[in-house]
């Protein structure tokens, strides 16, 4: 049986809260990264959150942890279906010609730090519509995480069984019968939720081994 680190598979959460947009103090997406550089090393666990001592993270979870830590939103207030959050522009705008691109024509100098990398592939999720079409055939969101720079992005990953830092092009050659391509957004101005709660944040990590 096949596993994915779905970012809507199942409709098990949902996102709530009030209509103020979230601002950015100095609108750089290098807090971001920084942020999501916090959670490295943490367990992955699918729907995880870090509420509770002990809990893990799942690949949405490490964009949420960070768009919170960088904003006065906190982590409810974004939507875990990519068809809502992309058009949004909950955590950034499509990036002309990587929507969806695949992954064997990705021109990974294109990226910038902060950017949020969207996977795709070809099995359907029956919670939400596909986002797009790539070879004239649809595809739906399955897998995220932020590029970081020098090539790498962090990932809640369920292959490594922890959030970690690697080499996006490997990541993909490595599991290209799984994701076909992605989805690039990029923020301007920071995360913009288009509802914005207050609620307890997620818990830092500590004492974790970050290799």
């Amino acid at each position: 049986m096949r596993w994915y680190a779905t970012v809507g598979t199942v409709l098990l959460w949902t996102s709530l809260g009030g209509d103020t947009l979230a601002q950015t103090p100095d609108g750089g997406n290098g807090k971001f990264v920084a942020a999501a550089r916090e959670v490295l090393g943490v367990p992955y666990q699918f729907g995880g959150r870090m509420r509770r001592p002990g809990e893990g993270i799942d690949c949405q979870g490490v964009l949420f942890y960070a768009a919170e830590r960088v904003s006065r939103c906190g982590w409810k207030s974004y939507s875990v279906f990519p068809t809502r959050s992309v058009p949004a522009g909950e955590l950034g705008q499509p990036v002309e010609g990587m929507a969806p691109i695949a992954t064997s024509a990705l021109d990974v100098s294109r990226l910038q730090p902060g950017d949020v990398l969207q996977l795709v592939g070809f099995d359907a999720n029956p919670a939400e519509p596909h986002i797009g079409l790539l070879k004239e055939r649809p595809v739906w969101v399955w897998h995220t995480g932020v590029y970081s720079g020098g090539g790498r992005w962090i990932v809640g990953d369920h292959y490594a069984g922890r959030v970690v830092e690697v080499d996006l092009a490997a990541y993909l050659a490595e599991h290209a019968d799984v994701y076909a391509g992605l989805v690039v957004t990029r923020m301007k101005d920071g995360p913009r939720p288009t509802q914005c709660r207050q609620h307890r944040p997620m818990k830092a990590p500590r004492n974790l081994d970050r290799r």
